[in-house]
């Protein structure tokens, strides 16, 4: 078994640190957050170093990454900012993958190089207000008509929408089936008549807005239905593994950001005569950091390798998602406490590490539903 990473990974890693603490250094990332302006020239940037095209097959201009350097992508990005990662994350790491998998050569051609260069951004428009982890009561619906469909509905927590190019939205196309059934995708343009969009204050990472979204008969395109009518969830179930476990390695970003910066405040601050991670107190929350991320990364790797082999990883996935956020958010608490009074200055980025570090418990599946899931895996 090889638990290191290769020569290419490490260089990889050292390139995205030298480029986000160019590009995305704490007081730039203070200052968008507290302006809310979208990170334009960071993204272009990304774009340019060629993570946008990280899920992108190279004939529509992508550059395709393995999926152990996607978590160090991820990692890496969250441990700068957590905006960052809302601005790519559901664009790239989701709508780009979809339409990869399941688009029609036209779509691919048409929103795939676009995405690759980050000229063209998508938004996932999933959730509902009554429609989260329960995917069979969703109700924005679409009915069909000579060519194309009518759009009407509410979204919520959408990520992005506002600053997005089109929707990637899951809609009922079959209002008489049941469950998951009938549930479709449509790429809807963000600009389309009937669209209204109001961006909502969050905790944290404002300078990519969340929104809700109404649709209030909004004509789309037949060519806009990505996959087959009807296979909206098995496409978006198909896709969740993967974003779960890029969601660890975002966590895990958390606890390296986190435990770096304990380590060195807690090496340069000096109480009663010592820096204080002498203190046995203040080291051993260090050493209990070190210990959640160690074993986070041995998970959320291990459920990226098994990803990369085709192995199934429907199980690991889910474990890979909970160990790593609640690792990223325990390192968060833990650093707060190493810091004291200077983590809740804006000039550290501990506080905004515990600010963000909450999500990731939540998106892409609450923890508490993916341990269901474990226990249905658990029962097979």
């Amino acid at each position: 078994m090889d638990f290191g990473f290769s020569d290419e990974h490490e260089a990889f890693r050292q390139t995205l640190q030298r480029f986000f603490e160019k590009e995305s250094p704490t007081e730039v990332v203070q200052e968008l957050d507290r302006t809310e302006t979208f990170p334009r020239e960071t993204y272009a940037k990304m774009a340019a170093l060629g993570l946008c095209g990280m899920t992108i097959p190279e004939e529509y201009g992508g550059t395709p990454l393995d999926e152990i350097a996607k978590c160090i992508v991820l990692e890496e990005m969250q441990r700068a900012a957590g905006h960052l990662c809302f601005a790519f994350m559901p664009g790239i790491g989701f709508c780009a993958k979809g339409i990869a998998q399941f688009g029609t050569d036209q779509q691919k051609e048409r929103y795939l190089p676009g995405l690759a260069d980050g000229s063209i951004r998508f938004a996932m428009a999933l959730t509902e207000p009554q429609s989260g982890s329960d995917l069979s009561s969703l109700a924005t619906h679409a009915r069909p008509t000579s060519d194309g469909w009518i759009v009407n509905g509410q979204k919520v927590f959408s990520t992005g929408a506002d600053s997005a190019d089109y929707l990637f939205t899951m809609v009922r196309t079959d209002r008489d089936a049941s469950g998951h059934r009938g549930l479709s995708v449509l790429a809807i343009p963000r600009d389309s008549p009937g669209v209204t969009i109001r961006p909502l204050r969050k905790l944290a990472a404002q300078a990519v807005h969340t929104c809700e979204i109404f649709f209030e008969d909004v004509e789309v395109a037949d060519d806009a239905m990505v996959g087959e009518p009807g296979s909206g969830a098995r496409m978006v179930f198909s896709l969740l593994d993967a974003e779960r476990i890029l969601v660890g390695a975002q966590g895990c970003g958390i606890a390296m950001g986190a435990l770096d910066v304990a380590v060195r405040y807690a090496g340069e601050r000096k109480q009663f005569g010592q820096p204080i991670i002498d203190f046995q107190a203040v080291g051993h929350l260090i050493a209990d950091m070190a210990m959640d991320l160690e074993a986070a990364r041995m998970v959320v790797y291990k459920a990226a390798w098994q990803l990369e082999k085709g192995l199934p990883v429907r199980k690991e996935a889910a474990m890979a998602k909970i160990v790593g956020s609640e690792a990223g958010t325990r390192c968060a608490l833990r650093g707060m406490q190493v810091l004291g009074g200077y983590s809740y200055m804006v000039e550290y980025p501990m506080e905004r590490w515990f600010r963000e570090s909450k999500l990731y418990e939540i998106a892409g599946g609450s923890n508490q539903i993916l341990r269901n899931v474990l226990v249905d895996q658990l029962r097979l």
